[in-house]
């Protein structure tokens, strides 16, 4: 029997299938992929295609109560067995504690990241960067301890604000993974791309610099998400004592984690 693991994002879901039997020993996905967020029955006609028998679903969802729960019973028409469970801001918050006023509040994909963070990297000050439709940034200690975090819009949301709001800005597409040097715009399009990057890697300084003021030696940053690596090529590495590593799938991780723990 199967477990599916699934990430509900903005814009895409994300999926993994792992092996009940071998998942408590090592962190090996059978198969993965993503679709758009509006395809699940792709995900479903997946499942159905390669005869997959689907023992829990474990899930993680940011999209509305009304999508989730359609999305759910749309899989309990197919698998009506299955056991559907759903990761909350609450999860595992025995093990690592949180200074969120309402931990209920914090997202489901922040909270399956930090779990996975804690478990990848125990006994480390991390900062965890998730780099997607929006941008978050979460604290955890060595003592697995969440701080809190910082949210923004990601890369593609700031175009999208600048289109809507400047009509005169015409944009072309959005960052690719291939590295360019951090300059001042010399043209409107320049301008744009070293402005927004300059935003996204300006948030994670200030964080680095609030770990300093509360005498917190970060270990790592740990950076996820699709403009993840775009960002991994920007990090400063001149101080040794902070790594930066970029970790894929870090939600499902996490959710794996989560159902090992459970």
């Amino acid at each position: 029997m199967s477990i599916l693991l699934i990430d509900v994002g903005n814009t895409r879901m994300k999926w993994a299938l792992v092996e009940g039997q071998k998942i408590i020993s090592q962190m090996l996905f059978i198969s993965e992929g993503s679709f758009s967020k509006n395809l699940s029955s792709s995900m479903i006609e997946l499942c159905l295609k390669n005869s997959w028998e689907i023992e829990q679903i474990i899930c993680s969802s940011v999209i509305s109560i009304e999508q989730t729960n359609s999305l759910q019973t749309a899989f309990k028409e197919i698998y009506p067995k299955t056991i559907w469970k759903q990761i909350s801001g609450l999860a595992l918050i025995e093990k690592i504690s949180t200074s969120y006023l309402s931990p209920a509040q914090l997202g489901s994909d922040r909270r399956a990241m930090i779990i996975a963070a804690q478990n990848l990297y125990p006994q480390k000050n991390i900062l965890i960067v998730s780099a997607g439709t929006a941008t978050t940034l979460d604290m955890i200690t060595a003592q697995a301890h969440h701080l809190g975090g910082w949210i923004l819009p990601g890369v593609s949301l700031m175009k999208d604000s600048l289109m809507q709001g400047t009509g005169r800005l015409a944009m072309e597409s959005s960052f690719t993974e291939n590295e360019f040097p951090i300059e001042i715009g010399i043209d409107t399009q320049s301008s744009i791309n070293q402005g927004i990057l300059a935003s996204q890697l300006g948030a994670i300084e200030i964080a680095k610099r609030y770990a300093e003021r509360k005498n917190i030696q970060l270990d790592l940053i740990l950076l996820s998400g699709g403009n993840g690596k775009q960002l991994l090529n920007h990090q400063d590495h001149s101080d040794q004592n902070i790594k930066s590593h970029y970790e894929d799938n870090l939600v499902l991780k996490g959710l794996m984690v989560w159902y090992q723990n459970n």
